[in-house]
């Protein structure tokens, strides 16, 4: 006789009770009612039993539907099942923050499926990262096309390589050659998504706000007479207030800041000049806190090629630059990836005229706040493409 009980509040197990045949029971489980993967890429999860030599674990996103089944043995005797659960791992779909189900079976030697289950429920989130776009915890890369089309591909970072396959992209949708600028700047808008701001020719700012499934809403405008900077950042808080900021230099070559203020309709505060004589560098690129500072960073190439790597103060200014290292003009452009090594740092993408690509690693540290170039594996990812972010 077998006994179905209802399912469990969040992070609880719902049982089937075992047949005195089968004499199959959970003892326990590790999975905590809400899995919290900012700045990881796995967790481990562990169901022990009471006895069966094989385990299927079914994890289920209840909003999408899509499921990924994990079939677990057990070792020396151990009645403990073991699942390395990756949240971003595109070779398994698509994992987004949200709220999840798991279900557990188990099954004989040789293979004779047991009548036993067990299933609970848990809430995946992360914080939002300015270059994740469907809310999977993985770096997400942007590109339009010679036609406006704008696309973008996603990540994985498995055995210390950062894979931006071309497998992993996908259409955003056309008519993005209005703009002359686009870029990632986190959830500018105080959602939980990230967004981008997109300038048009005549210098009117768009605010494109995340839907948190790789696409956006529809544009808000939030800004005009931007036309007056040539060199525009953001995704950093730079004000230790917990908002993203965006950094613009004009052609004259002051920095301005631009705090964010959570507010889709109303982006920025008043902007304050924070600098002069940036005009001596052709990129700017906002990289969050990758030196070890109070707040986020900045990288700026001269140019000569040189890179320079500026301190945030968390009152929205910088420390004295430090260079980081000659040769940078090899790049055509630098991205701001987040953390997408999952180390707890953020990273810079280098990206070069043939869509060759390097990761570097941010440290932590001051004096050398990157580490060695780290190859990229991005097939046919540099094809056609006119403006990257």
């Amino acid at each position: 006789m077998s006994v179905t009980l209802g399912a469990g509040a969040v992070g609880t197990p719902a049982a089937t009770a075992a047949s005195a045949e089968d004499d199959i029971k959970l003892i326990r489980h590790s999975v905590p009612p809400v899995i919290d993967m900012t700045n990881r890429q796995y967790i481990w999860l562990d169901w022990e039993l009471s006895g069966g030599a094989w385990a299927t674990v079914v994890i289920r996103n209840t909003r999408t539907g899509h499921t990924t089944t994990n079939a677990l043995g057990t070792a020396g005797g151990s009645s403990t099942f073991r699942l390395s659960w990756d949240t971003h791992d595109n070779e398994k779909g698509d994992l987004p923050n949200g709220d999840y189900t798991w279900t557990i079976t188990a099954e004989t030697l040789t293979g004779s499926r047991l009548r036993f289950e067990a299933s609970g429920s848990f809430k995946l989130v992360r914080q939002p990262a300015a270059h994740d776009l469907n809310v999977n915890g993985a770096f997400d890369l942007l590109q339009r096309d010679s036609a406006g089309g704008l696309w973008r591909t996603d990540s994985t970072y498995l055995s210390g390589e950062l894979d931006m396959d071309s497998s992993h992209r996908g259409f955003i949708g056309p008519g993005w050659q209005a703009y002359d600028r686009i870029e990632a700047v986190g959830n500018l808008g105080g959602s939980t998504v990230s967004d981008i701001l997109a300038r048009d020719t005549t210098g009117v700012l768009w605010l494109h706000a995340g839907n948190g499934k790789g696409g956006f809403y529809g544009r808000i405008k939030v800004g005009t007479g931007w036309q007056i900077y040539n060199r525009i950042t953001g995704g950093s808080d730079l004000t230790g207030d917990g908002r993203p900021d965006v950094l613009a230099v004009d052609k004259a070559g002051v920095l301005w800041l631009h705090p964010g203020t959570g507010n889709a309709a109303s982006p920025f505060g008043a902007r304050k000049k924070i600098g002069t004589g940036w005009g001596i560098y052709n990129d700017i690129t906002a990289v969050g806190n990758i030196a070890g500072g109070p707040a986020g960073d900045l990288l700026a190439r001269d140019t000569a090629g040189v890179l320079w790597s500026h301190l945030g103060k968390g009152d929205g200014t910088f420390a004295p630059r430090a260079r980081v290292g000659g040769g940078w003009n090899t790049y055509s452009h630098l991205i701001a990836t987040g953390d997408a090594s999952k180390d707890g740092r953020p990273d810079l993408l280098a990206i070069r005229g043939s869509g060759d690509m390097s990761l570097y690693r941010g440290t932590g540290d001051w004096n050398t706040p990157l580490l060695s170039a780290q190859r990229v594996w991005s097939y046919n990812q540099g094809f056609g493409y006119n403006h990257t972010a």
